[in-house]
């Protein structure tokens, strides 16, 4: 099993293999993509490349395609693909309980294995229409881990009944099985979606989902927790694309949120590391602290204790 640094190709395969909707999804509006690729369609997108990439599997769950199926996609990469490909799938944590299914894995160069853990909250679970047995899952990614399969994570925050500490709270259980290994991170913020029982919910009444602010602070807290835990944040929202521009009925639905995010997080670890400054950042990350109206300056001076004007007095931003 290999890590990779390569670049990604994305195949995405909505609902592929779901047994049921989540309340809050609807991938082929996240997407915009209606059709799932046949390994033939893969194939022929994989001739046409000429040096090796990351051949992504995404949406749906990957391993609940029967084993033909999933042999066929793995082996059109392995003969298919530039030699040095890699491939990234997602799938659901207890998809891979069976051992000829990991040992066929096994067989491939797999560079990451995506769990869809949105949060680990029974009760959050439960409410979002998932598999809710923490304890199952936890030992799911204990059977990954103990087989050597590199692991990545995606989780949610905003879910139905889900709070701050929970998501923490979940976040500290999978650092626990991590352990030293350093695991991919995507955090999605909830959005309510058209087409979804979460949509349902909100026009209702019953559902209420983060602001932008709320979901950059909570978020901001989130990141720095994971990166202290050595977790490598890759995709903080989902990616913007006009269908789910179109299909966004509320929710914290911002093409920066990942930035602002990364703002609450930074200005997190600066307070902890000098309460009173000065601060260093490099930068290429000046955009977090002086854009979105000084949102990074505004936080750094709420976690000091002091004024925006003074942070703007001890504040560098330094090359690289």
């Amino acid at each position: 099993m290999v890590g990779s640094t390569l670049k990604k190709l994305p195949f995405f395969m909505p609902f592929a293999g779901c047994r049921g909707q989540c309340v809050y999804c609807n991938q082929r509006a996240i997407t915009g993509i209606e059709h799932i690729p046949s390994p033939q369609e893969v194939r022929s997108t994989l001739e046409m490349l000429n040096e090796p990439r990351e051949v992504c599997f995404f949406g749906g769950s990957f391993c609940r395609f029967p084993y033909k199926v999933i042999r066929e996609y793995l082996q059109c990469v392995a003969d298919y693909a530039p030699s040095g490909s890699t491939v990234r799938f997602s799938t659901y944590p207890g998809d891979l309980r069976d051992d000829g299914l990991r040992s066929l894995i096994k067989q491939y160069s797999i560079s990451r294995i995506e769990l869809g853990i949105p949060t680990l909250d029974s009760a959050v679970l439960s409410a979002c229409k998932r598999e809710a047995d923490p304890q199952k899952i936890f030992e799911d990614i204990r059977t990954l881990v103990g087989d050597g399969l590199p692991i990545g994570v995606q989780m949610m925050i905003g879910l139905p009944g889900q709070t701050c500490a929970s998501s923490l709270s979940d976040l500290s259980a999978l650092a626990k099985i991590k352990g030293r290994d350093r695991w991919d991170l995507r955090l999605y913020p909830c959005l309510v979606i058209k087409g979804t029982e979460l949509a349902a919910l909100y026009e209702s009444g019953r559902y209420v989902p983060l602001t932008v602010h709320e979901a950059a602070l909570w978020g901001g807290r989130f990141i720095y927790n994971a990166l202290k835990m050595g977790f490598v944040p890759i995709r903080i929202g989902l990616q913007e694309t006009l269908s789910l521009a179109a299909d966004t009925v509320a929710g914290p639905h911002c093409p920066a949120l990942g930035e602002l995010i990364l703002a609450e997080a930074d200005a997190i670890r600066l307070a902890e590391e000098s309460p009173k400054g000065p601060w260093r950042v490099p930068k290429k990350h000046i955009s977090r602290f002086t854009g979105h109206r000084k949102f990074g300056i505004g936080r750094l001076a709420f976690h000091a204790g002091v004024s925006p004007d003074e942070v703007e007095k001890r504040i560098f931003y330094d090359q690289g």
